[in-house]
């Protein structure tokens, strides 16, 4: 498995998903977690709401704000 695309700590947009399931918007990440499948999962936590989520590296990109 590849070595996680982010690190603790950076700010990162969520792509909004087909079923909505994580809101859209920056997050910070929290945690780097074990891959599922053939994608690492983050632990990341929203700057809007305060809540944490887990999210696949696919659903992620990175914030130049």
């Amino acid at each position: 498995m590849a070595e996680h695309k982010f690190k603790v700590g950076q700010v990162v947009d969520v792509r909004a998903s087909l079923f909505g399931a994580t809101p859209p918007g920056p997050y910070e990440v929290t945690r780097q977690l074990p891959p599922t499948g053939m994608s690492n999962q983050y632990r990341v936590k929203s700057h809007k709401s305060g809540q944490e989520r887990v999210v696949r590296e696919d659903d992620l990109y990175r914030n130049d704000h």
